[in-house]
């Protein structure tokens, strides 16, 4: 199958940015945009907020415009760069659960392309993983790009691909 657009999920970490060379290598080699995508979850904070519901909801509605207003610079700086290398992109700004954000953001013939933490066992049982949740969940492919550190001295591959459906 051919893929017409990469989705590439960030959230400004040094760890989520590792995605970025395997989406662009792929991108040059097929021809396709890319497309960043970063999403901004306060449910943690909604389930939080201290106080008042006056006083709460203007701290949300604070906190809510300062991650749109930092999410666009960081999508601004990316987007900047990877035009200057000659690549078509566009990027997005959603509000809500993350995988579920990323998951919806998706369309016929995306693929998905995210680094992952890597974590294993109980850690994951208690933290959760996004990137197995779009796995799980996702009706486009996906190709997780494991932590390096994590990786075998032998292992001589950078991403594995997995996909859904």
């Amino acid at each position: 199958m051919m893929y017409s657009r990469i989705v590439v999920p960030l959230d400004g970490s040094k760890m989520a940015e590792r995605s970025l060379p395997h989406a662009v290598d792929l991108a040059r080699k097929i021809s396709v945009p890319i497309h960043l995508i970063r999403v901004v979850d306060l449910t943690h904070f909604e389930r939080t907020a201290p106080y008042g519901l006056g006083l709460a909801q203007a701290t949300f509605e604070l906190a809510r415009t300062e991650e749109e207003s930092e999410s666009h610079r960081y999508l601004l700086n990316v987007t900047d760069e990877l035009l200057a290398q000659g690549f078509a992109v566009s990027d997005e700004i959603r509000f809500g659960v993350v995988f579920q954000e990323i998951v919806d953001a998706s369309r016929a013939g995306d693929v998905i392309v995210i680094a992952s933490h890597g974590r294993g066992g109980v850690s994951r049982w208690f933290i959760g993983s996004v990137a197995e949740d779009i796995v799980r969940h996702s009706r486009t492919p996906v190709l997780l790009v494991p932590n390096p550190s994590l990786q075998s001295s032998t292992a001589d591959n950078a991403a594995t691909v997995l996909s859904r459906r």
